[in-house]
């Protein structure tokens, strides 16, 4: 019985693979081959903007082990450029390097309510605020309702 429903068991059409990896046909992707492709930011400005990200929220001592250690995954020849190069590699050969990724990570692994967690805007009405303020208060509103 149960050889009888494997083989007769409709077969998933691939409803969670990304867009950019399926051929349509048709007008919805017309023009997908004159877009750009996505870039692929180099070492450098990822680990710029990852240090000025962090410095605002770390004590003083671990910036200063997180920048060592920033400094020595930036040496030429080392694990970072190892794996800038591979991801280079990844975006020659893929149409989107990102969306796999994207899609796994932002939505099929995380494990929070995926639309306050990663889509605020499409639950939340526009605002209109007078002062900056008043936008800070709703930002801190939103912040609070979203850790219940």
């Amino acid at each position: 019985m149960l050889a009888f429903a494997a083989r007769t068991m409709v077969k998933p059409l691939g409803f969670l693979k990304p867009a950019s990896l399926m051929k349509v046909t048709g007008r919805f992707k017309a023009h997908q081959d004159a877009l750009p492709r996505l870039p692929v930011p180099s070492l450098q400005q990822s680990l710029d903007h990852y240090l000025k990200a962090l410095q605002p929220i770390v004590s003083e001592e671990e910036w200063t082990q997180t920048k060592q250690l920033v400094d020595e995954f930036r040496t030429p020849g080392g694990v970072g450029d190892r794996l800038q190069k591979g991801l280079e590699r990844r975006a020659r050969k893929m149409e989107n390097w990102l969306s796999e990724w994207w899609l796994k990570t932002a939505y099929l692994q995380y494990r929070q309510p995926v639309v306050i967690y990663s889509s605020p805007g499409l639950v939340l009405p526009k605002q209109d605020f007078v002062d900056l303020q008043g936008s800070l208060l709703n930002s801190l509103k939103a912040c609070w309702i979203s850790r219940s």
